[in-house]
């Protein structure tokens, strides 16, 4: 513990923006709090303490730090979306939403879900697909667009969204004062407070095959530890990690009539864990924390009429992921590859002798792919090499040597997208044996500290 005597001034003056690509991952210069007060080391890069209702500044470290937000960026996606998407539309998810990196929640292409499904699986379950479905249902570029203009409507001038979900991004930041600002603002709507205070909710799964059958819906559970462990006054938090932003965090409690936020960027312990400490400190001292600082004030809400879901551009939908993109990429090859083999074919088909013909059909049957790829016309008889002029000797061979290619090129589009299925079939396995342990009653520890983080968490 160190006693520290910081001026107001000199906590306006914190650390500038910086880089977030260029900034350590450890704590840096000076926490700021009213004078006299003691601050432990929280080991965390950025954080602050708020008064919710009066937006004023209690303490803070870096507050004005430009680093990337990871998944907490969703509430600024849900402050956007809640009041533009109708809460009971519907919206038919895309195949790209399915195939979005990190953590996902079920989203399954072709299946319908609400507004509200999609909020609880973005939300709860920190679901990156639903909340790149929520902004296909917008429309994906015009998503973005709000999402900026909400930031700096309400005052969080230092935040720039590039994704609906928080996955790594060049330029996408945001600062511990502007994350509290947002979540200050967004803890307004009570559809938002429901859905980070609730435990666990159903979630649309696969369609019956049978129409006459009911649809088999799963239980999802909210991944926050302080609402598992039922914090005092918790009003809902949202954690991240990806590889660049590391740890982050924001939440909320209200206790005896005082409402406090948190927010943190780049915690170096365990995120329940370190955000529990802060708001222990902060609730512990509120009495002595003085303002040394302050928010912007709340905004009247804006004039929006909610939009049914979908309603946007069809063509303003998030592209495929890298993967799915490269998998794409090397079936057109194919396609491609084959077609200029037609169009050489043809351009010489007239020189060609009656006995080549049944390779030229061979190969214009598999390049409109009528049936599979791999099943090649039985050929003919050879004639007798006396038989036979040079050039068909050459379309022959040539024939020959392009269907061994055609081969191992179709062999390797068929492994890699079976290794894709395979990976998304893992998955959703050890998704299920979790909640099983869960609801086992086996998830009481802390485990945002002794997982293995992952990239997007």
């Amino acid at each position: 513990m160190r006693t520290l005597l910081i001026t107001t001034a000199s906590v306006l003056l914190l650390a500038g923006p910086v880089a977030a690509q260029e900034a350590p991952a450890t704590p840096s210069p000076t926490p700021s709090a009213a004078q006299g007060v003691e601050i432990p080391d929280f080991a965390t890069r950025a954080w602050i303490v708020v008064d919710g209702n009066s937006g004023d500044v209690l303490a803070g470290q870096n507050i004005d730090e430009q680093r990337p937000m990871a998944s907490t960026i969703k509430t600024l996606t849900a402050l956007t979306l809640l009041p533009r998407l109708q809460y009971d539309s519907t919206y038919e998810a895309l195949p790209a939403e399915t195939l979005t990196e990190g953590a996902h929640v079920g989203v399954l292409a072709g299946s319908r879900y609400t507004v509200e499904e999609l909020f609880h699986g973005m939300l709860m379950r920190s679901g990156n697909d639903a909340a790149v479905a929520l902004a296909d249902a917008y429309g994906y570029q015009r998503t973005l667009a709000a999402m900026n203009a909400e930031a700096a409507r309400i005052g969080a001038t230092n935040t720039t969204a590039k994704s609906p979900n928080g996955l790594d991004q060049p330029g996408q930041v945001t600062t511990a004062a502007d994350l509290a600002q947002i979540y200050r603002v967004a803890i307004q709507d009570p559809r938002l407070q429901e859905i980070l205070t609730a435990k666990q909710a159903e979630f649309p799964g696969q369609p019956p095959q049978d129409p006459t059958k009911a649809r088999g819906d799963f239980t999802i559970f909210n991944n926050d530890n302080l609402l598992n462990r039922d914090y005092p006054g918790f009003l809902g938090g949202k954690s991240g990690f990806t590889s660049q932003a590391g740890r982050t965090y924001v939440a909320g409690a209200e206790q005896d009539g005082r409402r406090l936020i948190v927010a943190l960027l780049g915690i170096g312990g365990g995120t329940t864990q370190t955000a529990g400490q802060l708001l222990d400190w902060s609730f512990a001292n509120a009495d002595r924390l003085s303002p040394i600082g302050q928010l912007p004030a709340v905004p009247q809400d804006a004039a929006i009429t909610a939009e049914p879901a979908g309603t946007a551009d069809p063509n303003d939908v998030a592209a495929l992921p890298t993967q799915a993109q490269n998998q794409a990429v090397a079936a057109q090859a194919v396609e491609s590859a084959v077609t200029a083999a037609n169009k050489a074919v043809t351009a010489t088909a007239d020189q060609a002798t009656p006995e080549s013909t049944t390779g030229v059909a061979a190969i214009m049957n598999v390049s409109g792919f009528p049936s599979s790829p791999f099943v090649v016309a039985e050929p003919a008889q050879d004639p007798a090499p006396a038989q036979r002029g040079l050039l068909a000797s050459l379309l022959v061979g040539l024939f020959k040597a392009f269907m061994w290619l055609l081969l191992f090129l179709g062999v390797a589009v068929v492994l890699l997208r079976i290794r894709a299925v395979r990976r998304i079939r893992r998955r959703r396995e050890a998704y299920a044996r979790a909640m099983q342990q869960r609801q086992a009653g086996n998830a009481a520890s802390d485990s945002t500290r002794d997982r293995i983080p992952s990239r997007t968490g």
